[in-house]
């Protein structure tokens, strides 16, 4: 009798390790990969500027963020912006005290100088809108055919029959695509920084998640609909993360996609399912710090779908042959947790993405491949560019 006795706590005891890590990890993919919550692109990390000093291209910012700092390494290497009130302090890598404190060259001032001990926030985007860029910016709704409005941010370009559809990433910002911006705009593109569900001043999610494309696509047909009435022949769509995914749910799904003429993905969610899978291997058991077994992803990728409708097949796009026909360039950096090196070898070497250009930027995080690597990134869309126009 106690054979089996054993045997069935031991079911149980397994099935409470299925059922109760599947739901825990579940919770965490929601939060994670799921739930629309937009943030304060300025906000990633906060401290104080010690000093400013120096003239010109010699000019020096240290600081000192905050002890309990977000990522506190993560942009150590790279170009960030330091938004002080109004004024904006674009900085490159820094160079770490023994105080804790950060220095780093000052590229450009945008506004005002920032004082001594004046308060920061660090943006990865860089800029916050085109405007710090200087350039000029109107803002725009662009409707989906079922009448629905979403703001928009227009750069017009030189040359009416070039366009760009650009496309942030999961609870980032419309400024997410200044950096890819910079080369379409030397090469004289109408850029289109679009927003789409869930996004301050745009309709919400009905149930506040986000779908990888399968419902935002629309907004990204509204967009190229609008660039194709002003008298657009040259399309180019640019995706970051969330944003890669709801490009290619434009190209799978919409009747518009013959009209594109060359796609930019930075860090593309190609596939949710391997970016969960993926992305489990940088995490670990709540108790001992054990690695997560797969059968245990498998079991949480389960609830996820039961509890909030997710439909993995619906959102690969990995697999789906035939779906991009035009030029292709996407970019991946080396350490990044979000969307790893892996999900997007998988796409561009064998997957739909495999006769595109690929460029893996080492040492870069997650939508980080300009910051770290800022001239082969921009150098890389303009030879792409080359061969779209």
């Amino acid at each position: 009798m106690w054979p089996w006795v054993f045997l069935f706590v031991a079911i149980g005891l397994v099935g409470v390790f299925y059922l109760g890590g599947g739901y825990y990890f579940s919770n965490i993919i929601y939060e994670t990969a799921l739930k629309s919550e937009p943030s304060d692109p300025a906000d990633l990390q906060r401290g104080t500027i010690m000093q400013i000093s120096g003239k010109g291209d010699d000019r020096i910012i240290r600081i000192l963020p905050e002890v309990d700092a977000q990522d506190e390494t993560k942009f150590d290497d790279a170009i960030v912006g330091l938004v002080v009130g109004e004024s904006l302090v674009v900085a490159g890598p820094a160079e770490r005290r023994a105080d804790g404190s950060q220095e780093r060259p000052v590229l450009d001032i945008v506004g005002d100088r920032p004082e001594k001990g004046d308060a920061y926030g660090l943006t990865q985007d860089v800029w916050l809108s085109p405007d710090q860029l200087g350039w000029k910016t109107k803002d725009i709704e662009i409707r989906t055919l079922d009448g629905r409005e979403f703001p928009a941010w227009l750069v017009e370009g030189d040359d009416p029959r070039k366009w760009a559809v650009l496309t942030h990433g999961i609870n980032a910002a419309r400024s997410e695509m200044l950096r890819m911006a910079r080369s379409l705009r030397r090469d004289d593109y109408n850029l289109l920084f679009i927003t789409y569900l869930g996004d301050p001043g745009a309709p919400e999610y009905p149930d506040g998640m986000v779908t990888y494309g399968r419902e935002e696509w629309s907004q990204v047909e509204a967009a190229v609909r609008y660039a194709t009435d002003e008298g657009g022949r040259t399309i180019v769509l640019g995706g970051a993360s969330h944003g890669g995914a709801v490009t290619l749910g434009f190209l799978e799904r919409s009747s518009l996609a013959g009209r594109i003429s060359g796609v930019i993905l930075d860090a593309p969610a190609s596939s949710l399912r391997d970016v969960i899978d993926a992305a489990g291997e940088f995490r670990t058991l709540p108790i001992g710090d054990l690695p997560i077994p797969e059968s245990l992803e498998d079991a949480a990728m389960a609830v996820v779908a039961f509890r909030f409708d997710v439909n993995f097949g619906a959102i690969d796009y990995i697999d789906n042959e035939g779906l991009i026909e035009v030029p292709l360039l996407t970019f991946q950096g080396t350490d990044d947790q979000t969307v790893p090196l892996a999900v997007n070898d998988r796409f561009m070497r064998q997957g739909s993405g495999r006769d595109g250009e690929y460029v893996v930027i080492t040492g870069a995080d997650h939508v980080l491949s300009w910051n770290v690597d800022r001239d082969e990134y921009e150098d890389a869309i303009a030879e792409f560019l080359k061969e779209v126009d």
